[in-house]
């Protein structure tokens, strides 16, 4: 058992490889240390990522349990290690200001994705894992694993020579940051790829994933300034609100419920991977996947596409998968478009 303890509230780490043979001695164990103890707030097991697939299985299935509402438990919660990584991370920087400390958050996760990806030890373990595991442990190799499997590597069959990962990624033409949060190079013995990396960590369901002028919008669906489409966009720029374009510019906001729909895929090409982007000087600033870190997923461009039409057109506004704002003291300079996230 592990203790943590951070502004006079302590975290409590329980270690297992089995979910099934030890929980219930632990929570036996919790519930003691709940009445002797008052500074407890939290009590984890914890498991490494490495768990067999049933194994995992369990532990979503005693997570769901925790967390339900038919269930009386006294532990907190059953993370992986990088799970837990993540609440740590977030426990520690969750009295500094809300921008800086998503900065922080998501400068934390390029980093983990970047480590995990140069790791030798996961490299050694796809190119030969019946007998790496023998003496090779990593906690990060089924992330490791399900990232080269999304870029049709096989594990095993294409031997990996070397792996470069990094969250260096030069700015845009305005000095703006690109979509691209890491860029990885894996060259196999049969050859060369590289994947551009948009990583999502965050645990709210809609997040910001665009600001910027609405000229760079029309310029990535290929729209001339007088096209109709164009200036009601314009016009949501001046007035940044469904609600205010409806009072001012009512056939605005008619020809957007029409049409803008019609570009829900190009929509989500600029928005969420950067492509058609007048600002992108490098293709390295052109997303080719997508992960997300809270409830951990791997998209290519294409599936997630089609996948996010599917989910959220109907959830957005104007018929897009999308909700249309503007940034705070930005009313009539830009646009911001918040879209929907897997959790």
């Amino acid at each position: 058992m592990i203790s943590i303890n951070y502004d006079n509230e302590e975290w409590l780490i329980k270690s297992t490889n089995s979910i099934r043979e030890r929980i219930y001695g632990t929570e036996f164990f919790a519930q003691n240390i709940r009445l002797i103890d008052e500074k407890v707030k939290n009590i984890y097991v914890v498991v490494p990522d490495s768990i067999s697939s049933a194994e995992m299985k369990k532990k979503r299935n005693y997570s769901v349990k925790i967390n339900g509402t038919t269930y009386t438990s006294f532990l907190t919660d059953v993370l992986t290690v990088n799970e837990l990584r993540q609440k740590i991370v977030e426990k520690a920087s969750q009295n500094i200001a809300q921008g800086l400390r998503a900065n922080v958050l998501g400068n934390d996760a390029e980093t983990s994705i970047v480590n995990l990806l140069n790791d030798l030890k996961n490299k050694a373990l796809w190119n030969d894992y019946q007998n790496a595991q023998q003496t090779i442990k990593s906690s990060t190799y089924k992330i490791y694993k399900e990232i080269l499997e999304k870029i049709d590597l096989k594990e095993g069959f294409d031997k990996i020579l070397e792996v470069t990962a990094t969250n260096d990624i030069p700015l845009l033409s305005n000095r703006g940051k690109p979509k691209t949060d890491v860029s990885v190079t894996i060259k196999t013995n049969t050859k060369e790829l590289i994947r551009n990396i948009s990583i999502k960590n965050t645990r709210e369901k809609t997040v910001t994933i665009h600001e910027g002028s609405v000229s760079d919008l029309i310029s990535a669906l290929k729209l001339s300034e007088s096209d109709p489409l164009s200036q009601a966009l314009i016009h949501f720029e001046k007035v940044g609100s469904k609600k205010k374009l409806i009072a001012e510019h009512p056939n605005s906001d008619k020809i957007l419920e029409e049409n803008l729909k019609l570009y829900n895929r190009e929509l989500i090409e600029f928005f969420i991977f950067g492509l058609h982007s007048p600002l992108v000087n490098d293709k390295i600033q052109m997303v080719d996947l997508i992960i997300f870190t809270n409830k951990f997923a791997v998209w290519n461009r294409d599936d997630y596409i089609k996948h996010y039409i599917e989910e959220y057109s109907g959830k957005g506004q104007f018929g897009t998968p999308f909700k249309w704002t503007y940034p705070s003291k930005k009313r009539g300079q830009k646009i911001q478009i918040k879209g929907f996230s897997n959790n």
